[in-house]
């Protein structure tokens, strides 16, 4: 399609546009610059000007002309005569051309029952409050599916794609045989559902898929091919129960065939993707080698490719750790472990930290709340420097904690566990404000004093041997390390009225957080040309 023909179907919205024109005019708008540019700014003035008074423009040919010439007197006389805009190719193009065509359509034809012309510009990405989801959206590069299939009066419509290198959103949405949309959701964790990648030839390509926002997210793998399939294979639809409240969502599962096979082209999205080659490794103090391989510009966010991995070192103390754990855990539990289950639970590599920041200081590229992603686009021809923060890693944990909850009133006992310290205090039972069905109603509440380790975060996952999970709340909001900070420990399902204070509890913990910030390691990073 060429542009002359693509304004050729704006200015027809005096008739329903085809399955085949739509496509053929989203194409060329996603394709086209200067059609996407001026479009898109377009839409957006048309957006605002619907909210205000505008004369009523009759349809009668010739349809555009004529409604050319009313808008354009409505504005000149607010705003004095209509500077026209000039396209390549010697065009003249009317400023209010396209907006009197849409505005026309939304005034006097809403009885059309094809899409409107924003349906085809402006993707429903575009509506997005994320931000890489609306950038992606506006610049077109999502694609438009609108593939249902019903079954037991349940229609699933995938109605839009947004893709990109390095990931893929879903849009999938449920529908009565009437058109009514329905409060649906798929759950792809288990046997009835799936939702994968294969390549035009069927083979399988292995992606995480995250659900958030209403939509279905899929992280792909390096070096995927151009010519993706998505498989969509869905037995199971959860309907929102009518009695589901905002507290407790329940839902009624509904058993059908719901199948889909929608081809997904990354070939424009990687045209647009820049790579910038990095090859940089480190080794922090702790034995920890992390690898920055390259930053991936894409359309719609960027992507820090670094990974991290434990030297020879750190394997052996951490497997040594993992040895630790297991006896401790099989001293006091019925369900036995073994040393490789306790090390297979923790992560090989460590959560790194870390920021870009351009030649004033502001960051443009953090790990902060975005997994190595950014939400913005990183100016061409810029020095950037990368800058590590800290280091977080999970380690098994060997806590072990043994006391008298009643005999804390009259002597406080003090543990020590990887240079950290445990001071508890006093002891009191009360009831518990939020109980678990069948639980005791109540907890035991130990007020205690801790003085971490400067490496320490925080210990994971603590129980109560034989009675419930243990929260420890931090009073003191103090960041230093070197003195002691109020704390209370809440052993949940504690018996009241039972004697139960006057006998032992342990107290263990399944892991250790640690965060190591003398962490030295920086290097400049140049931004390419667009």
């Amino acid at each position: 399609m060429k542009c002359a023909d693509c304004v050729r179907l704006i200015n027809q919205v005096d008739r329903e546009l085809s399955h085949e024109e739509g496509r053929q005019l989203q194409d060329h708008i996603a394709g086209c610059e200067h059609c996407q540019s001026m479009l898109l700014q377009e839409v957006d003035e048309v957006d605002a000007d619907l909210s205000k008074p505008w004369p009523i423009v009759s349809a009668s040919e010739p349809f555009t002309e004529k409604v050319m010439v009313e808008i354009l007197q409505v504005e000149e006389q607010k705003q004095g005569p209509i500077r026209r805009k000039k396209w390549s190719g010697n065009r003249l193009w009317q400023r209010a051309g396209i907006p009197a065509a849409l505005l026309l359509l939304a005034l006097t034809v809403g009885v059309v029952s094809s899409p409107t012309l924003a349906h085809y510009v402006k993707s429903i990405f575009s509506e997005s409050f994320i931000v890489e989801m609306k950038r992606g959206g506006d610049l077109g590069f999502s694609q438009k599916v609108n593939q249902t299939v019903t079954d037991q009066g349940i229609t699933v419509l995938v109605d839009e794609i947004l893709v990109d290198p390095l990931k893929m959103y879903v849009s999938i949405r449920f529908f009565t045989e009437q058109q009514k949309e329905l409060e649906a959701s798929i759950e792809f964790e288990n046997k009835d559902n799936r939702i994968f990648l294969s390549d035009k030839n069927g083979k399988y390509i292995g992606t995480e898929v995250q659900h958030s926002y209403d939509l279905e997210t899929l992280y792909l793998p390096e070096n995927v091919p151009n010519d993706l399939i998505l498989n969509l294979k869905v037995n199971r639809v959860d309907l929102r129960d009518d009695s589901s409240t905002e507290d407790e969502e329940k839902v009624n599962p509904t058993y059908g065939n719901w199948h889909m096979k929608i081809p997904v082209s990354l070939e424009k999205s990687k045209s647009a993707t820049q790579t910038i080659p990095i090859k940089k490794t480190y080794t922090s103090p702790q034995g920890y080698i992390l690898e920055a391989d390259r930053l991936v510009l894409t359309p719609m966010e960027s992507k820090l490719i670094l990974s991290s991995k434990m030297n020879e070192q750190v394997k052996a103390r951490m497997k040594s750790k993992a040895e630790a754990r297991m006896k401790v855990h099989n001293s006091l539990y019925p369900d036995k472990v073994t040393a490789q289950e306790v090390w297979d639970s923790i992560r090989p590599n460590a959560i790194v930290m870390w920021e870009i920041v351009d030649e004033t200081g502001k960051v443009v590229m953090d790990t902060n709340g975005a997994d190595g992603e950014f939400y913005g686009p990183i100016e061409p021809n810029k020095k950037l420097t990368y800058r590590t923060l800290y280091i977080q890693k999970a380690e098994p944990s060997d806590l072990l904690m043994t006391f008298t909850p009643a005999k804390l009133n009259e002597q406080p006992v003090t543990f020590t566990n990887e240079g950290n310290t445990f001071v508890l205090k006093s002891f009191r039972i009360e009831p518990d404000p939020d109980p678990d069905t069948g639980t005791s109603g109540y907890v035991g509440i130990i007020e205690a004093e801790t003085t971490y380790h400067k490496d320490t975060v925080e210990y994971y996952r603590m129980d109560a041997v034989g009675l419930g999970n243990v929260n420890m709340e931090k009073n003191d909001e103090s960041k230093d390390s070197k003195r002691p900070h109020a704390r209370t420990i809440i052993i949940h399902n504690f018996p009241k009225g039972k004697g139960r204070e006057n006998q032992p509890v342990t107290i263990t913990a399944n892991k250790l957080i640690k965060r190591y910030e003398n962490v030295d390691w920086s290097f400049d990073i140049v931004s390419p040309a667009h």
